[in-house]
């Protein structure tokens, strides 16, 4: 198939038969989905980094990873580890590449493009939501499971990877917090935010107390949340911090640097 990425084995690495072997039964586990490379519809990780450095990656940062280390010579990188990344950058050219959409492509390399950078977020991208209907039993309040509520805002497209319920000492609260996934959560939350918003249950129409009934309301939580005295600002202080979209991006793209540093 078309693609930029020029992909080839053999002279250019110095490998031997067995090498070239190994390398192909890797390719073969690959296409038999034997090892997991994809996180969600935007991210996707390395099945060959140890488990403390996993990180998610773009589609083309991935393949760059997987050619910078196949085809380093340095001493730190073994045949087997080249051999490993040279399998996963052939699978990503001719199995994988299709079908990524050049569109959604374009889209991943800067999803926070349309937004104001100075803006503050919770990070990592927190949404909270409301109004969840409990039921009082054995004195306290009771409520369905968070992995319940996770599944269904996944059914919605808005790939949670967890869902946090909070307590207090009646019981369950009513409310919880919704984790997604680091940097390519970012379009995840917002669609979140403004499918809540839509159906007239964001934000501003939980503040104004329009209408509540027993649908949930649901947001992206800001640093006003962070900063509350509430349940929400306590929970969030421990499990996040509010930062600027662009104090964000540098990150992100430090950490992007740092990587492919070690794969060359």
């Amino acid at each position: 198939m078309g693609s930029s990425t020029e992909y080839s084995s053999g002279d250019e690495t110095d490998m031997s038969d067995s090498e070239i072997e190994y390398e192909e039964k890797i390719y073969e586990e690959l296409k038999n989905g034997n090892h997991l490379y994809k996180v969600s519809d935007d991210a996707f990780s390395c099945p060959f980094f140890p488990n403390k450095r996993k990180r998610d990656f773009l589609y083309k940062e991935l393949q760059q990873h997987a050619l910078g280390v196949g085809k380093c010579n340095s001493q730190k990188r073994t045949r087997k580890d080249k051999a490993n990344h040279l399998a996963l950058a052939k699978y990503l050219e001719n199995d994988v590449a299709i079908d990524a959409d050049p569109l959604q492509q374009a889209t991943m390399v800067d999803p926070l493009a349309d937004h104001d950078h100075n803006e503050i977020f919770v990070w990592r991208w927190i949404g909270i939501i409301v109004n969840i209907p409990t039921e009082f039993k054995d004195g306290r309040y009771v409520v369905e499971s968070g992995t319940k509520l996770r599944d269904q805002l996944i059914k919605r497209g808005f790939n949670p990877t967890r869902v946090r319920p909070l307590w207090n000492y009646h019981g369950h609260s009513g409310t919880a917090l919704v984790d997604h996934k680091e940097w390519f959560g970012f379009n995840n939350a917002m669609s979140f935010e403004k499918a809540y918003e839509a159906n007239q249950h964001g934000k501003r129409s939980w503040q104004a107390k329009n209408d509540l009934k027993s649908d949930l309301n649901g947001w992206v939580a800001r640093a006003d949340y962070y900063n509350s005295d509430a349940m929400f600002g306590e929970n969030l202080r421990k499990i996040g911090d509010f930062r600027t979209i662009s104090d964000i991006m540098e990150d992100e793209a430090r950490k992007t640097q740092a990587c492919w540093l070690l794969a060359i």
